[in-house]
């Protein structure tokens, strides 16, 4: 009888255990995802932009993404040979900014073989890219609330 009654204490223990650790996940994960979905594809383990908000270095990141990204991407990221960079959705590399930095700084491959987006570590600095993808999530902001269709190639 003392074994039955120790195997339901054990087993009620466990089920408890077990309830506590899937409502924390739970509610860390709802509490993070409520904090960081800013931009509808964003993730809560997300790396923070030191430039994000910051009106000169988006202003540093504007001059930027216009010499060094716009020739593909367009002027203002509204997609020219490239795809546009400021309506919030990035199809290939996702929407995280450190997936974006990456991107930026290492260049992009689909199944292992390079794209025409190429690496530019070694000419645009870590902070300038920082600065362009915080010019990039600004731009999406405000063409969301000039109330953009974010049509290919249309400002806003």
């Amino acid at each position: 009888m003392t074994t039955t009654k120790s195997f339901y204490i054990n087993l009620f223990c466990m089920i408890l255990l077990s309830l506590f650790f899937l409502s924390t996940v739970y509610i860390s994960n709802s509490l993070a995802k409520d904090d960081m979905d800013l931009y509808g594809d964003m993730l809560e383990d997300d790396m923070v932009n030191p430039f994000e908000g910051d009106e000169e270095a988006i202003a540093i990141g504007y001059e930027r993404f216009n010499s060094r990204c716009s020739y593909c991407h367009g002027m203002r990221g509204i997609g020219a040979k490239g795809p546009p960079l400021t309506r919030g959705y990035y199809k290939v590399s996702g929407g995280t900014n450190i997936n974006l930095y990456s991107t930026i700084a290492s260049g992009l491959t689909i199944n292992g073989r390079p794209t025409q987006m190429g690496a530019f570590s070694r000419t645009i600095e870590d902070d300038d890219i920082w600065r362009i993808i915080a010019y990039m999530r600004q731009e999406y902001k405000d063409r969301k609330a000039a109330g953009s269709n974010f049509k290919y190639g249309v400002y806003p």
